[in-house]
């Protein structure tokens, strides 16, 4: 068994085999740092090919650890034993109070759970505790991830939950925790223990300020299962964004109190509210997991001075909605460059199904005409280029439950199949 010598980069994780002063990867000064790998012999590594394999049997049972009804179906049956999970979000959504509930709750189902702070002291996680009644959880605090590997070696957990990835460091690597080397190695010695030791392990990660994870991308293919949560003041949605055991079509909506985090049963109408109707205000429906949700989108579309009209979406893509308009100015013929166009979706939610093209589209047209909508109406569908209307088929179980609501459903399952008849709908329900 020989040794081989590497440099490493502490910033980036670029590993070459001759030192650098700058890191050709990342351009940073003094970050290669000189690290030794064991290498075999190609004969010892023939010998470990030669090893018999164990076929699994498709039909033995996985090591689940449930949770509760809700959560077991969000993620699939439960948190799988060898799983490693990510949950990300903004500062102050709650990730940290999730997690302890969650903690809380396979202790009741007699899972031995460990949850590592390394952000805050014993003090301070056992005071959020106390908070939120929760008992009989073991609650560590520490930054070194190869201490954090070696508790969970002797400990053997059925979970761990490592808060967060990026405020662990290893001594060995000599760079500052958070940087990309420190994530990258901290994420590795995670996966590698809870895989090893059969432990289902939940790891915090930071957000950047555009919303996204931090750290490198290779972060989220590197675990199992990727959960964001992301809300407003109140309510919160918690989403699969991928998922290696199960589907990731499931949302939870949660409601923050003084509890904690709680599952909203029937969460169809609780973004929207009783205020007056006014032009510009139109209801859509958005599909989270397997509820239908009614948001209220508002228009606000005033003549511009400027020579490059202003455009302002919140809760709604900015791409898709200049795509819209420009459906708008080629189909009805209304000149939209001479308007500034303001986009909001109402109660802080973040719309990314295309299902709310044609509220949005009917938002605009009603500013613009200084025109008021019915409040049952609901306008449903998705708007491609040549100006049609498409809901899928999928969809219709969710549309015919906001139907029985009350509403009335404005979509292509209802006979609109194109902007042209959208717009004298929109009349005709002014």
């Amino acid at each position: 068994m020989s040794k081989k010598v590497v440099y490493v980069c502490s910033n980036c994780g670029y590993t070459t085999s001759k030192w650098y002063g700058k890191c050709p990867n990342c351009q940073q000064w003094g970050t290669l740092v000189e690290k030794r790998e064991e290498k075999n012999s190609r004969s010892s590594e023939l010998k470990t090919y030669k090893k018999p394999v164990k076929v699994v049997d498709a039909g033995e049972k996985e090591d689940i650890l449930h949770i509760d009804d809700e959560f077991d179906n969000f993620l699939s049956k439960g948190l799988t034993k060898g799983g490693v999970y990510l949950i990300s979000g903004i500062p102050g959504i709650g990730k940290s109070t999730l997690l302890l509930q969650i903690s809380h709750k396979l202790t009741n189902n007699s899972c031995k759970v460990i949850y590592v702070s390394s952000e805050e002291s014993v003090n301070q996680v056992s005071a959020r505790a106390r908070r939120l009644k929760i008992k009989d959880v073991y609650i560590v605090s520490g930054n070194d991830i190869d201490e954090i590997a070696f508790m969970a070696e002797n400990e053997k957990p059925d979970a761990l939950i490592l808060d967060s990835v990026h405020t662990v460091y290893s001594k060995d690597l000599g760079a500052l925790a958070g940087g990309v080397g420190q994530v990258r190695y901290a994420a590795e010695r995670m996966i590698e223990a809870a895989k090893k030791f059969n432990i289902a392990v939940l790891i915090v990660a930071h957000v950047t300020k555009e919303g996204v994870i931090a750290g490198p991308k290779m972060l989220e293919h590197m675990v199992d299962a990727v959960l964001f949560l992301d809300g407003d003041e109140d309510l919160r949605i918690l989403r699969l964004k991928k998922n290696r055991f199960g589907p990731t079509d499931e949302s939870l909506i949660l409601e923050m109190n003084d509890a904690g985090l709680a599952v909203v049963d029937d969460p169809t109408v609780r973004f929207i509210d009783n205020t007056e109707a006014t032009d510009g205000k139109v209801y859509g429906v958005v599909i989270e997991g397997r509820y239908p949700i009614v948001v209220e989108v508002q228009a606000l579309c005033v003549e511009t001075p400027l020579a490059i009209p202003r455009r302002v979406a919140v809760g709604f893509d900015l791409n898709r909605l200049n795509m819209l308009l420009a459906v708008i100015e080629k189909k009805l013929n209304i000149p939209m460059f001479k308007y500034d166009v303001y986009l909001n979706i109402a109660g802080g939610v973040k719309v990314s199904s295309t299902l709310a093209d044609v509220a949005v589209v009917a938002s605009i047209l009603s500013s613009i005409k200084k025109k008021v909508l019915r409040k049952n109406i609901v306008m449903v569908g998705e708007f491609d280029l040549s100006g049609n209307i498409r809901v899928l088929e999928k969809y219709a179980k969710y549309i015919n439950k906001v139907e029985r609501m009350g509403f009335e459903i404005v979509s292509s399952l209802s006979g609109v199949d194109n902007v042209f008849k959208l717009s004298k709908k929109v009349n005709s329900s002014l």
